[in-house]
This record gives structure tokens, C-alpha cells and sequence, in this order.
């Protein structure tokens, strides 16, 4: 779709020149006088189909003028002060001052210059910005009345475009619950696919030219980058947290048969509330309601292990992952968190309260070969939970 702008006229006048062989002729400030007296009013006859809006085009304002300028023997020439050209992405703009000369049989002259804008796919970019800048002069020139209210409309409020659907996309794609969030971008760019878009042309947030589904695609793959990054800093990091609680706390692994090790009930209640834990401080006050009870010594199956472990240990290491894991995106922390107490109905259970607080239940994200909604996902395990403990009770009471 073409554009085109234009600007205010300016107008400047000269007496006769030496070519002047009748002085007796009236001047051309006497002749633009009678051309505005007999000039009719300009209407918007022209329709943007695409954009859906009335406009005055040049050839309205020619068609105005040609008869006036004729009977009072004034014509125009045309000059070219300035040309520039420049790309806009697949555009080819046109920016040009033009001056306007009018000349009278006297041979005096008034000029009056526009600058005019304009750009289009092929060739007709100058066209198009001549063309704007000789509306205006013509215009603002002779003064030529307009219809009742209409400047009031496009000439003044230039009709904003309508949008296509890829810029829709691009709106999306730039909030940051989907720009930061590897799930959102996989469901777009289904989405995207499904719509025939991914080969639209649109452009990034550092104004690279690319395609839609490149776009997605490479925003995929940063994030996974910078999880795998993340993930890899946190795994150096763990051994080292952990010997510093165990030298602060004194509070080692414990050193038992992982086969016939009995956790704590309640303490392992602290620390499956731990792993579903969303920031440092909520760990911390886990923490505190553990030592208030005398429970951060006890023996627990660690979450992110399965294997014995001291309650307070984990909840060091725990904390220290919240802390490092500040810029970590809402839902991958959520799944993880989900992933670390899939196996008990308890933190399942916890987990489904969780994303319904969050607004997370309609979240799409990957489970197995498929995407499937949170709520989907964990309902369908917590019925499995369920079962799995109906069937062990009457197991237990046979």
C-alpha cells in the first residue's frame, strides 16, 4: 500500500522579467486575484477502498483550476529544488522539494514550493510525491474552498491503516508473558502455522526484516539457550551451596539405606510445600515454621534428588535456587515445580491450587507427544493419584 505526505506551501514573488513585452498587461498578483474569485469548491470525490476513506485527490484540484487559470492567461511550470530518495523495507520512498512558478502575460511570476513524500513498491514513488506536492500548492495557493466540515477529517486526521494479521501476531508477540515464555511462543507459532503466516514479512524489535514463524522460532531458541545457560550455572552452583549449609548447619545427608528409609511425615510435608514454592521467601518462612516445630533436623525424601536427606538441607539448597533463579519465566518455574511432585497426590493437589491462583489452569504447555492445558494435565494425574491410592487401600484391607 503506497503512502504519501505533504507540507505547508510557501510563496515567493518576482516582477516582470526581461522576456516582459507588453508592461501593459494586468500583473500576476491582479490575475491570481480573479483565478481564486472564479476557482469552485473541492470535495472529496475520491475513495480508498482499502482503507476505507474519502479523499481530495490532485486531479480534483486541477480540474478546479484549469478553466480559471485559462480564461485569466496564467500558467505553471514546475521545478524540481530537491530529490532524496530512501528504503523502507520493501518501500521505495521519494522525499522532493518542488516550486511551483506562475506566471501572467506581463511576464512576472509567483512561486509558491511544497515539499512532497511519498513510497511504493515499484517505480511510482516520485510520481506519487509530485503529485502531493502539487495538491497542496495548488491548494493552499489559490485558497480553494472545500466542502462544508471536511477539514475536519482525513485531510487533517490522516486515517490510521488497517492492521494485517501478522502485525496482530507481532502486537502479541511482543508482550512479555509471550516474548519471555517458550510455551506461549510454541502455541503461536501453531497458531501462525494453522493461519498461513509464518512466510509473512515482519520486523523484529531490533528492525531486522525476517519472516513470522523465523522470528518465533529464533525467540524459541535464545530462551531455551538461556534456560540450558541457567540451568547449567545452578547444577555448578548446587554442591558448593550445599557444603556451605553443611558446614554452617552441620546438618550432612543422611546416610542411610534409600530402600528402607521412613521419611518424617511432617517434614517431608515442609519440604513438598518447599519444592512447590515459588520464591526465596516463601521458602524462608517453610524454614521458620519447621524450627518452630523442631522439624529442620528431620529426615525427608529431597524433592529434587528422591534420595534421604536432612529437611534443613534442602531448604537451604532450595532457597538458593529461588535466589538464583530470580529472571526464571512464571511457567517454566511452575512445571518444574509440578514435575518435582508429579508422584504424590498431596503436591499434585497443591500444584492445580497453584495455577488457579496464578491464572495459569489455560496455560498451554508440552506433555509428552502432544500440548495440553495445565488444568488438563493435572486433573487427569490427580485422578490417577487417586485410583493408584484407592487400589492400595484395598489392597491393604484384603
Amino acid at each position: 500500500m503506497a503512502t504519501a505526505t505533504e507540507a505547508l506551501a510557501s510563496t515567493t514573488a518576482e516582477g516582470p522579467t526581461s522576456h516582459t513585452q507588453n508592461q501593459a498587461q494586468p500583473s500576476i498578483y491582479q490575475l491570481m486575484a480573479l483565478v481564486m474569485n472564479d476557482v469552485r469548491d473541492v470535495g472529496k470525490n475520491g475513495f480508498n477502498d482499502h482503507q476505507k476513506y474519502k479523499f481530495r485527490g490532485v486531479d480534483d484540484f486541477i480540474g478546479a483550476l484549469a478553466q480559471p487559470l485559462r480564461d485569466h492567461g496564467v500558467f505553471m511550470m514546475t521545478e524540481i529544488l530537491d530529490f532524496q530518495t530512501s528504503v523502507r523495507g520493501k518501500m521505495n520512498a521519494t522525499h522532493m522539494r518542488v516550486a511551483f512558478h506562475f506566471y501572467g502575460p506581463a511576464g512576472d511570476k509567483v512561486t509558491a514550493t511544497t515539499l512532497g513524500e511519498a513510497s511504493d513498491t515499484a517505480d511510482k514513488a516520485s510520481n506519487k510525491a509530485m503529485s502531493a506536492a502539487l495538491k497542496y500548492a495548488l491548494m493552499q495557493t489559490f485558497m480553494i474552498p472545500v466542502d462544508a466540515g471536511s477539514l475536519d477529517d482525513g485531510d487533517r486526521d490522516h486515517p490510521v491503516g488497517q492492521a494485517s494479521a501478522a502485525d496482530g501476531y507481532m502486537q502479541r508477540l511482543r508482550k512479555p508473558a509471550v516474548w519471555n515464555n517458550p510455551t506461549a511462543l510454541l502455541a503461536m507459532h501453531s497458531e501462525a502455522k494453522a493461519d498461513g503466516l509464518l512466510q509473512e514479512t515482519v520486523y523484529a524489535p531490533g528492525g531486522e526484516e525476517m519472516a513470522l514463524g523465523e522470528l518465533i522460532v529464533a525467540r524459541g531458541r535464545a530462551l531455551k539457550a538461556e534456560a540450558a545457560e541457567r540451568e547449567q550455572r545452578q547444577a555448578a552452583e548446587a554442591p558448593a551451596v550445599a557444603a556451605q549449609v553443611a558446614a554452617e548447619t552441620g546438618s550432612g545427608a543422611v546416610a542411610v539405606d534409600p530402600e528402607s528409609f521412613q521419611p518424617h511425615p511432617d517434614g517431608q510435608d515442609f519440604a513438598n510445600q518447599a519444592a512447590l514454592a515459588s520464591s526465596r521467601e516463601a521458602v524462608e518462612g517453610i524454614r521458620s515454621m519447621a524450627a518452630s516445630q523442631n522439624l529442620h533436623r528431620s529426615g525427608v525424601l529431597a524433592p529434587d534428588s528422591g534420595k534421604p536427606d536432612v529437611l534443613e538441607a534442602y531448604l537451604e539448597r532450595r532457597a538458593a535456587e529461588l535466589g538464583s533463579a530470580d529472571g526464571e519465566d512464571v511457567v517454566d518455574g511452575f512445571v518444574r515445580r509440578m514435575r518435582n511432585g508429579w508422584k504424590e497426590l498431596g503436591p499434585t493437589r497443591m500444584a492445580l491450587a497453584e495455577a488457579k491462583e496464578k491464572g495459569l489452569l489455560t496455560t498451554v504447555i508440552p506433555f509428552g507427544n502432544d500440548h495440553l492445558m495445565i488444568q488438563d494435565v493435572l486433573g487427569t494425574r490427580i485422578k490417577a493419584l487417586e485410583e493408584q491410592a484407592a487400589l492400595a487401600n484395598a489392597g491393604a484391607n484384603v
